[in-house]
């Protein structure tokens, strides 16, 4: 086992200074693009040299890229002097009478409601003969999704049929998220590994933290928990990383972290690993789409105190600690492959624009989760975070069937969920991310109830009582299943970890 470290924080910081982050600003360099109507899929980068998306996300990181072209505070929606707006989008033919045009956090964003599949195609093709280059495309039922750069601007241009919504973001450019020719390793022929965390977390159904091992022995973690004061939980991370790596290998190499919102109970680990150990790993990349700092003020104010698990000590360990690893900010639609797994977004906070926290069109900051699809080893995971009814009800309206999966992650603890959601992802398998005992989460709400109720569910899985590692693809037999709801005495069966 690791030795305790007795490091308390990233950085002892003083009371969050709002303003000073949101007028924050840093310098980019230009990126070099083919003389083709598409990037290359080549041109992505390599872990070497980071790549990932648009990561403009200024005051989330102090690194990177920031909104130095036309850049206003943070949450402000004023646009009233365009100049040098360079990242500014035109309205082409659209029709301004369904368009909000505003500034948040360093990106211009267009919404067009009761928009058409013409309009999105009409538009994207004015931006290809306006000198921006294709990156990637994705097309979801009827639902469509490009990512065009130049070298100053990354823009991503959706249109979700369900809903009938065009939305266009610009930012400034960034690290370019890795497409799948991007995707070059060396596998090794390690067996695929999902374990779910057991946190500390003093609120007694708060913490997530999840861990993937892929098949080249690196790992991609979905947030990590809520930590506690006497690093429980950062040993924890650090003794599953090396216990699943290669033998003899060095440090872990982390490909991905990804963290689905910004509260407490899903980065304080990250904030107290980095803390103890951000010389023992390898981190590539970090993906989060996380609001504006004055959004998250104005819901969560506690996040901003001078605490180990504050936002302000995970701006902190970014900036601090990794200022080599790319930086993505996610949107809808986009594709990741990483390694083995091919990551999907399929919501992040953005989709529900113009709406947001501050004008109170959000009221729940857990509105702000990513949701997204995990396919690896030939099954699929549907993580929600802690995603409430808005974005749940956006993927249900927009996805339909396509939101099967395998394995459901529970959201929000087990908390929330809808019937809509979950019965399209339709699940054979459901994880319950809570920290301690509760017997009857599983009968929480009227979402919960279906799941349980559902012939195809064969298992719910808790992080309770320890560490819960299973093999991907995951098909018990049903005598390996001890417990279709878990109880305190649940015992997992033992999985060879190399």
């Amino acid at each position: 086992m690791t030795m305790l470290c007795t490091v308390s924080a990233c950085k002892k910081s003083k009371k969050y200074d709002v303003k000073k982050y949101a007028d924050s600003s840093s310098s980019q360099e230009e990126s070099g693009l083919s003389s083709e109507g598409t990037l290359s899929e080549n041109e992505g980068g390599s872990a070497s040299a980071p790549t990932g998306s648009s990561a403009s996300q200024s005051t989330a990181t102090g690194s990177k890229t920031s909104s130095t072209v036309g850049s206003k505070p943070n949450g402000s929606t004023d646009t009233s002097s365009d100049e040098g707006q360079e990242y500014k989008l035109p309205d082409y033919d659209l029709d301004t009478d369904y368009t909000n045009d505003f500034v948040q956090d360093g990106r211009y964003i267009k919404i067009k409601t009761f928009a058409t599949a013409g309009e999105y195609e009409g538009y994207v093709n004015r931006l290809v003969k306006d000198g921006y280059k294709k990156y990637d495309e994705n097309k979801i039922g009827k639902n469509l999704f490009v990512s065009l750069v130049n070298k100053k601007n990354f823009i991503s241009v959706s249109y979700t049929a369900g809903n009938s919504k065009l939305k266009i973001i610009s930012e400034p450019l960034g690290d370019l998220y890795p497409r799948k020719a991007d995707n070059k390793y060396t596998s090794k022929g390690m067996q695929s590994l999902f374990t779910g965390m057991k946190n500390e977390n003093k609120p007694i159904y708060s913490g997530m933290g999840f861990v993937i091992r892929l098949d080249d022995g690196s790992f991609i973690i979905i947030d990590g928990g809520g930590g506690d004061r006497n690093h429980k939980d950062s040993n924890r991370l650090l003794n599953i990383l090396n216990e699943q790596k290669p033998k003899n290998s060095g440090k872990p190499v982390i490909a991905a972290w990804i963290f689905t919102h910004c509260h407490d109970d899903h980065i304080g680990v990250f904030n107290a690993f980095s803390a103890d150990f951000h010389d023992k790993v390898v981190i590539e990349k970090f993906y989060y789409n996380f609001p504006p700092d004055l959004d998250i003020l104005a819901s969560a104010e506690f996040m901003f105190n001078d605490d180990y698990y504050s936002y302000n000590n995970f701006k902190d360990c970014i900036k601090n600690y990794y200022s080599k690893s790319a930086v993505i900010r996610p949107h809808s639609g986009e594709r990741y492959y990483i390694r083995n797994a091919v990551i999907e977004m399929l919501f992040s906070y953005e989709d529900l624009f113009p709406a947001s926290i501050a004008d109170r069109g959000i009221n729940d900051f857990n509105e702000t989760s990513l949701i997204f699809k995990v396919n690896i080893g030939g099954q699929s995971l549907m993580i929600t975070g802690d995603a409430s009814a808005m974005g749940m009800n956006f993927a249900s309206t927009n996805y339909g069937t396509y939101l099967k999966s395998d394995i459901l992650q529970m959201a929000h603890h087990g908390q929330n969920g809808t019937v809509p959601f979950y019965s399209k992802v339709d699940p054979t398998y459901a994880l319950i991310p809570i920290s301690h005992v509760d017997k009857n989460r599983v009968n929480f709400n009227e979402a919960n109830k279906w799941l349980v109720n559902s012939k195809n569910v064969r298992q719910f899985i808790a992080f309770w009582s320890d560490n819960v590692t299973i093999p991907l693809p995951y098909n018990p037999t049903n005598a390996e299943i001890k417990d279709r709801i878990p109880t305190e005495k649940t015992v997992y069966n033992a999985v060879n970890l190399q």
